[in-house]
């Protein structure tokens, strides 16, 4: 490439290039290269709502994982020629869906009974609690107070069955 004669950002292009001959780069104009600089700059094409990307170190295997997401913007016929050149059910994807569901269904048997365990003696400590006594505003005297199967005390009505799950 020409890198004396462009004045464009050759970072960018010089990824771009690296794989191709000198003497092609070469015969790119200035027009040329500040559109194909204009096309890489943009990548409107690279954006997605969801971008999770990490590299998994393991031993002498270089490996990274990806997920991307959001509104389809190909067309029809790109989409059906990657599905024809990249499809969804080969080996290495089977491998790793069966993989993953191996790992997701053994780590919830392993989890589920820790929490409903849990929960379920969450739930017998609070219903096995003590009574909470409450006052009931709406019952004035002592006589509607008892009558109800309350205790009347201090000028109030106490109800000494209160449910804190209620």
């Amino acid at each position: 490439m020409k890198s004396q004669h462009h004045n464009i950002n050759d970072s960018v292009l010089m990824e771009l290039f690296a794989d191709i001959p000198p003497e092609i780069v070469d015969t790119f104009n200035e027009e040329q290269l500040k559109a194909i600089k204009k096309v890489l700059m943009s990548r409107s094409w690279n954006r997605h709502c969801i971008d999770l990307r990490f590299s998994i170190p393991l031993p002498r295997i270089g490996f990274y994982l990806m997920l991307l997401a959001g509104s389809e913007r190909r067309s029809k016929e790109r989409r059906y020629a990657e599905k024809v050149a990249y499809p969804f059910w080969n080996f290495s994807n089977i491998a790793f869906l069966i993989g993953f569901l191996i790992i997701l269904s053994t780590s919830t048997i392993i989890t589920l009974p820790f929490v409903f365990s849990s929960l379920i003696s969450s739930l017998n400590s609070v219903s096995t609690s003590s009574a909470h006594p409450t006052s009931i505003p709406w019952l004035e005297d002592k006589f509607n107070c008892e009558h109800t199967g309350r205790k009347w005390s201090k000028g109030q009505c106490w109800d000494s069955e209160h449910n804190p799950m209620f």
